[in-house]
């Protein structure tokens, strides 16, 4: 059995990610006294979505790209789907760094987003059907 290599990498690249968005809303939080929830304060919400939206993406497409490196799905495309993850969440979030971010990067993060997650499970069930 090969080990998971490229998956293991997009995680610690997504695990350093997912700390950079955490910061933020944890320094806003103090320095507001707003403990839970966003106290309806607009430029918390937007950290803390820019931060949720990361965590409801990243552990699905982490488990599907590691059981598609797993079973043997090509190395180029493991790759290409973890490289385009990476790419589009790093987009997404610096569309929803600041109030006015530029929406290409939103539309990128949102569509690169789907993307990957869409083709990577193609691609597993394309492996695990072929197999049969």
């Amino acid at each position: 059995m090969t080990l998971p290599i490229t998956a293991a990498l997009a995680a610690a690249i997504l695990a350093v990610l997912q700390i950079i968005l955490m910061f933020p809303v944890g320094n806003m939080r103090r320095a507001k006294n707003i403990p839970f929830g966003d106290g309806g304060d607009a430029e918390l919400l937007r950290l803390s979505r820019r931060h949720g939206n990361f965590i409801e993406n990243a552990p699905m497409f982490l488990i599907l790209l590691t059981l598609l490196e797993l079973i043997g799905g090509s190395t180029m495309t493991v790759t290409a789907l973890a490289g385009l993850f990476v790419v589009a969440r790093l987009s997404h979030a610096i569309a929803l760094s600041s109030d006015n971010g530029p929406l290409v990067f939103r539309v990128v993060g949102a569509l690169g987003t789907i993307i990957s997650l869409l083709a990577t499970a193609g691609f597993l069930a394309y492996q695990v059907t072929s197999g049969m």
